[in-house]
């Protein structure tokens, strides 16, 4: 499973370093090493598009194996561990998923809504081998490139997908 991040770190957002102890010798050379060091973080957060809300995400599907692909997307999920392993991480899980069969090449943007969530995930729609490729674009740039020989479910094992997950974190106050 991909778990999109941005590639600075973090799940979306942008915030500003913690408060750190600071001895009371140098604390006006440490200051000025705090703002010094944050204010490329506040540059970083404006080029890559994060200095508000997203507005969009789009994903482009591509396959030279296949012609169709089935796609899973929501606006909404939830963060779950699996029943049966205590010590694994949570997967997101969506709320209210729309399943499409669709042609490859795909690429359709979606609207983001007040959640600021997006969950794509992608197979092969018959059961056979395929590479696939999946592109995730927030706001036109792009955020996560996958691609990876899916293989399809043997009997009592799962799907194996290349998916997509976003979402926005509001800097704290």
């Amino acid at each position: 499973m991909d778990l999109a991040e941005h590639p600075a770190g973090g799940r979306g957002g942008c915030a500003g370093p913690g408060a750190v102890p600071v001895p009371t010798k140098s604390r006006r050379a440490a200051r000025l090493v705090v703002v010094a060091a944050w204010l490329p973080l506040v540059g970083a957060c404006d080029s890559l598009g994060l200095g508000g809300e997203p507005e969009t995400a789009r994903i482009h599907i591509e396959s030279t194996d296949v012609e169709e692909v089935t796609l899973v997307t929501a606006k909404r999920f939830v963060y779950v561990r699996p029943p049966d392993c205590a010590e694994c991480p949570a997967i997101a899980q969506p709320v209210n998923a729309d399943t499409s069969v669709v042609s490859v090449p795909f690429d359709r943007t979606y609207l983001f809504d007040s959640r600021l969530q997006f969950f794509a995930e992608t197979f092969p729609a018959a059961a056979e081998s395929a590479t696939l490729l999946l592109v995730a674009y927030v706001d036109d740039r792009e955020w996560s490139r996958s691609t990876r020989l899916v293989q399809p479910a043997e009997e009592d094992e799962q799907q194996e997908t290349l998916q997509f997950v976003y979402e926005f974190r509001r800097p704290q106050r």
